[in-house]
């Protein structure tokens, strides 16, 4: 008897099991075959034996985030889901029905070399601006000296070389979600200036609305360090040179100034920021925002 039911067992199992993988969805891709940064790719494929109403999971994932999960209808057993490849930087695609899921497509995409104008350049810039940096009221589809700007931020917060100089690495992490300024205080509209890395943030409670490069004090005249509060606007230019000021102790400010240089705290005290970006940063900031200023 004891045989006689192993027997059975050993029987019923790989039909079970063979039963299980004719019901697994089938899945390709159809697309170029080494699919770029915003390319259009369709995921096909069947499912066997479908009811009426059958629905199929597709998910789409790059470097383990999931970008699409999304279902769709099976009509005869037949689907499809295209999406957009706009992350980076290695893709997996499944389909799953019934608790049963196709083998995993993959495929690896690589960012530009360099950037000059089009559809790349635009992702990059809506990128930076996806992290919290400034690249100006419009995202163009060109290299700005804004995209340059909000590259040299970017180089800053992450420990990089200081410039604006354009590197995929730096497109990889923002395609990632990847290198945002992390702000220490969270409560509020106010300002945060990281000495040490010489950027400025403006932050709305846990937001990072823009990160902003930046030239505070030289050793010999140092920014004041501490919390703060704006108490005074100063509109156009003042005989100091010192464009759309904020003013937050004293004749310590917020301020545009020609020069911001790259490599050096510059200022007399003050917190000097891009002129190109200064009147955002001037109607931004409001009468009594705290400003949190630190090494």
């Amino acid at each position: 008897m004891i045989a006689l039911v192993a027997a059975i067992a050993a029987v019923a199992i790989p039909a079970a099991s063979a039963s299980a993988a004719a019901g697994a969805p089938t899945l390709e891709l159809n697309g170029p075959k080494s699919p770029g940064l915003l390319d259009k790719v369709n995921a096909v494929g069947t499912l066997p034996a479908a009811g009426s109403g059958e629905k199929v999971t597709v998910t789409v994932e790059a470097s383990g985030r999931t970008l699409e999960k999304q279902q769709v209808d099976a009509p005869g057993g037949k689907f499809s889901f295209q999406f957009v490849v706009d992350a980076c930087c290695n893709y997996e695609v499944t389909a799953t029905a019934a608790g049963q899921s196709s083998a995993p497509q993959r495929f690896t995409v690589r960012v530009p070399k360099h950037l000059g104008k089009g559809p790349a350049t635009r992702l990059y810039n809506e990128s930076l601006v996806d992290q919290g940096y400034y690249v100006g009221r419009n995202v163009s589809s060109r290299w700005t000296r804004g995209t340059g700007l909000a590259t040299a931020a970017f180089r800053k917060v992450n420990g990089m070389a200081r410039n604006m100089a354009y590197k995929p690495v730096i497109f990889r992490k923002l395609l990632m979600d990847r290198g945002a300024f992390k702000p220490r205080y969270h409560s509020g509209h106010h300002v945060e200036v990281d000495i040490s890395r010489q950027v400025m943030a403006l932050i709305n409670g846990d937001h990072v609305v823009a990160t902003f490069h930046v030239s505070t004090g030289k050793p010999s005249t140092p920014t004041v360090r501490g919390t703060y509060h704006f108490y005074r606007k100063e509109p156009g230019t003042n005989s100091h040179g010192m464009y759309m000021s904020v003013y937050f102790i004293r004749g310590y400010a917020t301020h545009g100034y020609p020069s911001v240089p790259m490599h050096e705290a510059a200022s007399h005290g003050c917190v000097r920021n891009p002129e190109l970006f200064s009147v955002y940063i001037y109607d931004w900031i409001h009468l009594g925002d705290a400003i949190h200023v630190y090494l």
